[in-house]
């Protein structure tokens, strides 16, 4: 009988153990998320929020971009969905690789760069067409609804057939998500 206590006194000791250990561990969590210094995001306009990387040699689509996302930004919930955006995308248009752009999204800032970075978080790579039929897909339900229609199978048979890719988006689904939702039209 002096054994089966022992092993109950064990088991109630790292028990015990396995407690403090958790409440300790989560006592370090919160401490570590309130010292945790908040993004610098700038007090101006959404201008300031846009960098461009050597602009001499950005291109047509890089300069779009740029200005889609300087008006997207006047729009506070899409200010909001940018400060907790932390995303590197490459867009690689398939008739002219040489104006690609990547775009950096990260701290409530996004750097936008002529050509593609090494290792981006997602690559698109598509044709002009493509492109500007993504810019009006839409986030969720729209989305979806997008897809039912004969422009959306279109779309989608490119994707299927590989005319089109999009890399990394399975390794990053929830970035992808916010990405499109911050594009997608008000």
């Amino acid at each position: 009988m002096g054994r089966k206590a022992d092993v109950g006194k064990k088991k109630h000791h790292l028990l015990r153990w396995l407690l403090v250990g958790s409440g300790l561990a989560v006592l370090g969590y919160s401490i570590a998320q309130r010292q945790r210094p908040a993004p610098c995001v700038p007090a101006g306009g959404p201008e300031e929020r846009v960098l461009v990387k050597d602009e001499e040699n950005l291109s047509g689509l890089g300069a779009i971009m740029q200005s889609l996302i300087t008006e997207l930004l006047k729009q506070p919930e899409k200010v909001a969905l940018l400060n907790t955006l932390n995303l590197v995308i490459s867009i690689e248009p398939v008739e002219q690789p040489e104006t690609a752009i990547t775009m950096t999204f990260s701290d409530g800032y996004i750097v936008i760069e002529p050509g593609v970075v090494p290792s981006p978080d997602i690559k698109l790579v598509c044709d002009y067409e493509t492109l500007m039929q993504m810019a009006n897909i839409g986030a969720g339900l729209e989305a979806v609804k997008f897809v039912r229609t004969p422009e959306g199978q279109k779309l989608v048979q490119k994707f299927m057939s590989g005319t089109c890719r999009l890399e990394g988006a399975i390794m990053h689904p929830l970035a992808m998500l916010k990405f499109s939702k911050f594009l997608a039209p008000a």
